[in-house]
Order: C-alpha cells, then sequence, then structure tokens
C-alpha cells in the first residue's frame, strides 16, 4: 500500500471513533489516521490470504453475534453443512453468543461462506484460521 497518498473522509460512530482513540493510545499510534491504516492493511492482508486457498482446506470459523441474531448463525450451518462439519454454540455474556464452526471442505465453499459473514451487520466479529 505504498506510493502517493489520498486524503479521504470518512464517517463513524462515536463508539468506533472512542475505540481508535483507545486502540492510538494502547498501541502507540501517532494518530487516527494511522490506527486505521493500520487496520486496513490488516483488513487486505487477512483478504489476500484468504483468496490464495484452494483445494480442500481444514479451517476453523469463530463467530460472535448478539443472541438476537442466533437465526443467522443457524441459517449459516444449514446452507454450508457440506463444509462445516462441527458446530459449537457458547452464549456469552451481555448477550452475545460465539459459534466456532470446524470446517472441512471446497475453499471456493468456504470463502463464499466467509464472504458472506463478512458482509453480514448481525456478526461483530468473525476470525478464519486456517493452520
Amino acid at each position: 500500500m505504498g506510493g502517493k497518498t489520498k486524503i479521504i473522509s470518512i464517517s463513524l460512530p462515536w463508539e468506533a471513533l472512542r475505540e481508535v482513540d483507545g486502540l492510538k493510545s494502547q498501541l502507540g499510534f501517532s494518530g487516527r489516521s494511522e490506527a486505521i491504516r493500520a487496520g486496513i492493511r490488516t483488513l487486505v492482508s487477512e483478504n489476500r490470504e484468504r483468496e490464495k486457498l484452494s483445494g480442500k482446506v481444514k479451517c476453523v470459523l469463530l463467530l460472535v453475534h448478539s443472541e438476537k441474531s442466533e437465526d443467522k448463525a443457524t441459517e449459516l450451518k444449514h446452507k454450508f453443512e457440506d463444509v462445516i462439519s462441527t458446530q459449537i454454540h457458547s452464549s456469552l455474556s451481555a448477550g452475545k453468543c460465539m459459534e466456532v464452526f470446524l470446517m472441512d471442505g471446497d475453499a471456493e465453499r468456504i470463502k463464499k461462506l466467509v464472504k458472506g459473514v463478512q458482509s453480514n451487520k448481525k456478526i461483530d466479529y468473525f476470525k478464519l484460521v486456517v493452520p
């Protein structure tokens, strides 16, 4: 992500801005822009690694969502049961749930599942782990 710099404007909810400010202080970034750039680099890097997946893949997908969004996790399990071998559900505090999907199957199907999770606003957090 080198080259020329382009100034852009973004809108963030207050809570997200407070989180960025906290990360800035906690991780020693010189400013908000530096913290946001680091986040973008991480997102781009993770996406590149995911796009490289091919063939048969064994991996783990971790999701965190609100209890109200439980239907989304169930929908995913049914839609992608060809690659999800095991689902583990755990209730967390503050009305949150965690789902762990152990997956084994075609990389293209797994990438499709992750793309759906990433674009779903009901999912608070996700992480794909490929050993």
